[in-house]
Formats: C-alpha cells, sequence, structure tokens
C-alpha cells in the first residue's frame, strides 16, 4: 500500500512539474549512494538510480579496462602511452605535451586519476584500444558484464556529450569492482599531487586531506553533471564507499559526503536486512540524464578547483582542518618519438623546447628594441632644437631591490598549450578483449 501511495505521489508531482514548467534538475534531490564495500550492502541511498552525466569519474571505467589488461599480461605498467593530435586537442584540465610525447603507463594512469587530464585519458585510450571507438566499446563491454544497466560511455574521459550518462547505484557497482579485484592498484587513487617539471598538480578530492580514513577514488565536474565524487574511506576495518552526483559546489559535494560516511558508518552496528548492491536495481525517476547547466554555469565560471566557501551557517562541518599527507608524486614522460621511431629522451626535449622558446623570446625583445630605436630617432629629430633636462635623482630615493627567485608554479587544472608535432608510429599498441 505504501508504494502504492509513492507511486501515485510522484506521477501527480510529475504531472505537476510538467505544468508548471520547472526545470527538472530542481525536481531531483542530489543522487547518492552508501555502499559497504565488504559485504556489497547499500547502506544509505537517494535516487540512486536517475541517470546523470558521469564528467570525470569516467576515468575510472578507463583505470578498470587498464588493470584487466594489465591483470591479463596485455600490458605492463612500462607500455608506451603515445600522446596523439586528437588527444592533445582535448579541453582542461590536461597535462599539455606536445604531439608524438611517449609516456609509460605508470606515469599516465597518475595523470589521469590525480590531475584528471583528458588529454592523457584520451591517449591510454587510443593507445590501449586502437582508437578512441575501440577503447569505448571495451568499457561499455565491462559496464555491461558488471551489471551497471543504466551506464552508456561515449568517450574515455567524460567530457561533455549526448548518450553518456551513469548513477549513483551503477558507479557504486564500479567501485567496489575497483577496490575488490584490484587491490593492488588502491594507493593510486589516494594520491593528493603529483609534479611534473616545475609543475605542481593537485587533486580536486579535498577529502583527502579533510576527512580521517579517506583513500581517495575520483571526482568528476562538467556544468551539466554539477559536482560528483566517488569516494572511499576506512575505519574499524570497514571500508564504505560514497557516490554523490549533482552537488553545487566542491564544497557541498566535500560535506555531503562526510556526513554520509559519518552517518553510515554509524549504521553498521544496527540490525535489519539491508539490500545488496547486485539486486539494487531501478529505473530512473525522471526520463534521461539532467542538465545541471542552467543551475550550475550561468551566472560564474565554475570547476573542479574552485574555492571552498565556509559551511552552512549555525551547522558544524564534517571535514576536519586540512592536513599535508604528502609530497607530490613526481611524474616524467619517456621523451619524444623521432621520425626514424626512436625516442628522443625527455631531458633532450626539453632542453630543445627551452632553447626554442628562449630564442623566440630573444628575437621579440630585439623586434621590441628595434623599434623603440626607430621611434627614438624620430623623436629626436623633433625635438632636436629643444634642450632636454637631466633626470634629478632624489635625495630621498631608495635603491630598487633585486625580486627573489620565483617559487615552483602550481596549477590547479590550468592547460598548457603545445603546438609542436612529433611524428607518431605507424600503429599504436591495442588491446584486443
Amino acid at each position: 500500500m505504501h508504494f502504492v501511495t509513492r507511486s501515485i505521489a510522484r506521477f501527480f508531482a510529475l504531472i505537476l512539474l510538467i505544468g508548471l514548467g520547472v526545470n527538472a534538475a530542481s525536481a531531483v534531490e542530489t543522487p547518492y549512494v552508501v555502499v559497504d564495500m565488504d559485504s556489497g550492502k547499500v547502506l544509505a541511498a537517494r535516487n540512486p538510480h536517475q541517470e546523470w552525466y558521469p564528467a570525470s569519474v569516467t576515468k575510472l571505467m578507463n583505470a578498470y579496462v587498464v588493470f584487466k589488461a594489465l591483470r591479463a599480461g596485455k600490458l605492463t605498467l612500462a607500455s608506451q602511452i603515445i600522446v596523439s593530435r586528437h588527444a592533445l586537442d582535448e579541453p582542461p584540465s590536461k597535462m599539455g605535451f606536445k604531439v608524438g610525447t611517449v609516456i609509460d603507463l605508470d606515469n599516465a594512469l597518475k595523470m589521469m586519476l590525480v590531475h584528471s587530464a583528458n588529454d592523457i585519458a584520451m591517449a591510454i585510450g587510443e593507445t590501449v584500444g586502437g582508437s578512441e571507438e575501440g577503447f569505448v566499446a571495451m568499457m561499455n563491454a565491462e559496464a555491461a558484464r558488471l551489471g551497471m544497466t543504466n551506464t552508456h560511455f561515449i568517450n574515455p574521459n567524460g567530457l561533455p556529450g549526448e548518450g553518456q550518462y551513469t548513477t549513483a547505484r551503477d558507479l557504486a557497482v564500479l567501485a567496489r569492482a575497483l577496490w575488490t579485484e584490484f587491490p593492488e592498484r588502491r594507493e593510486l587513487y589516494g594520491i593528493t599531487a603529483i609534479r611534473s617539471g616545475k609543475r605542481v598538480l593537485k587533486s580536486a578530492n579535498s577529502l583527502l586531506e579533510r576527512y580521517p580514513g579517506s583513500s581517495g577514488m575520483k571526482t568528476g565536474f562538467i556544468c551539466a553533471s554539477g559536482f560528483n565524487v566517488v569516494a572511499t574511506a576506512s575505519r574499524d576495518g570497514h571500508t564504505l564507499a560514497a557516490v554523490v552526483l549533482g552537488a553545487s559546489t566542491a564544497k557541498e559535494r566535500a560535506e555531503l559526503t562526510a556526513r554520509l560516511l559519518n552517518q553510515s558508518f554509524g549504521s553498521l552496528a544496527l540490525s535489519g536486512s539491508r539490500p545488496s548492491l547486485a539486486s539494487f536495481r531501478g529505473a530512473s525517476p525522471v526520463e534521461g540524464a539532467i542538465n545541471m547547466r542552467e543551475d550550475i554555469c550561468s551566472k560564474k565560471d565554475r570547476g573542479e578547483h574552485e574555492a571552498e566557501t565556509a559551511a552552512t551557517p549555525n551547522l558544524p562541518s564534517a571535514l576536519q582542518p586540512r592536513v599535508k599527507l604528502m609530497e607530490p608524486v613526481v611524474v616524467s614522460t619517456l621523451g619524444v618519438r623521432n621520425p626514424d621511431g626512436s625516442i628522443k629522451p625527455a631531458a633532450v626535449a626539453e632542453a630543445e623546447d627551452e632553447a626554442a622558446a628562449a630564442a623566440a623570446a630573444a628575437a621579440k625583445l630585439e623586434k621590441k628594441q628595434k623599434g623603440k630605436a626607430a621611434k627614438k630617432k624620430d623623436g629626436e629629430k623633433k625635438t632636436a632644437t629643444k634642450p632636454v633636462p637631466k633626470p634629478v635623482k632624489k635625495a630621498d630615493e631608495k635603491p630598487v631591490k633585486a625580486k627573489a627567485p620565483a617559487k615552483p608554479k602550481i596549477e590547479l587544472g590550468v592547460p598548457f598549450d603545445s603546438t609542436d608535432v612529433a611524428p607518431l608510429p605507424d600503429s599504436a599498441l591495442a588491446v584486443t578483449q
């Protein structure tokens, strides 16, 4: 009877929604689900079957496909990932390495999962799958096999596009598969920052440094999705995974996730039956993935690394003060592919790039100085008969101090543009299932 009453109420609510012309996003509260990683039991859920844009959480499925290939012996962590023109052209966040750059898979995975680099996710997909389309087919095949019944991928990185959707429940299925099937890869999700040359690139997952017991996983953001996260945390011998989709801000995402984890850890001791994640299925309350763009990005530019605002007044934060857990993990490339197929070492390629940049800067400066000299000459001709007063130094004028050397640059999702092109191999490494 209760189910019938709820069904009737939902029906009339949808009729009212259509009649008033209200944005569908306002009719669906932020979807979430919390699951016990050991038992697979669902501990908390709200709108877990609502279709949603996954954004960069998509990269978890990218990683799952790669991990399976590693275990099957079709890849090793030393396998070479090649940056193509198509990969470099992906929008930020990105690493921005020039076309033809070669990266070993170990470093590529860290760049993709920590910095959420869209270009590297695409390069992994193209190299491992033989093409973007081939890799996406592998992703969808794994989603179907895992029982992610309301999920479909169209690219390897989660950038916007019609036909790409998932649910909180399905992402919990993927999180549990990653956690239980590949325990040797867990430390990848917990890296808080990477260092690439002089750049320090931080993870957008603030829970790592603000929620005790957090072990990571992945955040995601596009205007259409709002702020998403798949987060894991351990306490008293139990590990939980929380999935939150469509939060309005990065701060709200972290706060809600922390509160759900606290509540769910507390409920573990309670008796009563709970549904298993495998059987926890249902239809999307509102058909199709809800587009949050109007609510999220209509007023200002938004992004994964926006500043965290203060906690809601009169509501204590579930997050702890930020604690630095580790130094940035150093990542690097192998170099750039030469026309003959050999690899130019990264140090040599970097030195050549720096020399070229210095030469370009010198040429620009010389051109600027010539322009100034020409203007000065013209000015001298016009004022040849006028006396030029000498500059008078003031008695109290202080000498200008030399600037201190610049500190290493810390970037938060900032793209690095490159138009240099190196030759690609004739064929990429393709992994078939």
